[in-house]
């Protein structure tokens, strides 16, 4: 993939939920500003039919796509802050062209901010 590093123009915040479940077993942890480098810079992308149908149509359904320099500890059970919107990850993260200098996560708004 060519892009430069001048297309990462959002910021985005990376967050994980504390430990912690409900009476039903469901995490209740509040979410937290994960420990290395939370917030870092991405490109937001267009979503595309094709990115909806590569998650699969049981999904709920993408609502964001970013693009961040390759890290390797992006979990799928992390969440992505931007513009004060709390966004779920879905999937797995994916790096672009095979190669470990850019990462993609799809992400869909989250229902609940807490």
């Amino acid at each position: 993939m060519s892009m430069g590093a001048g297309a990462l123009n959002q910021r985005i915040t990376f967050q994980a939920r504390a430990a912690g479940q409900d009476a039903m077993g469901s995490p209740n942890g509040a979410w937290a500003n994960v420990a290395t480098n939370p917030t870092v810079w991405a490109k937001s992308a267009n979503v595309s039919s094709r990115d909806i149908a590569a998650v699969g149509l049981h999904q709920a359904g993408l609502d964001a796509k970013f693009v961040v320099r390759w890290r390797a500890d992006v979990l799928p059970t992390w969440r992505v802050l931007w513009r004060g919107v709390a966004y779920a990850i879905v999937g797995e993260p994916a790096a672009l062209a095979g190669g470990t200098e850019w990462l993609e996560i799809r992400c869909t708004k989250s229902l609940g901010a807490g």
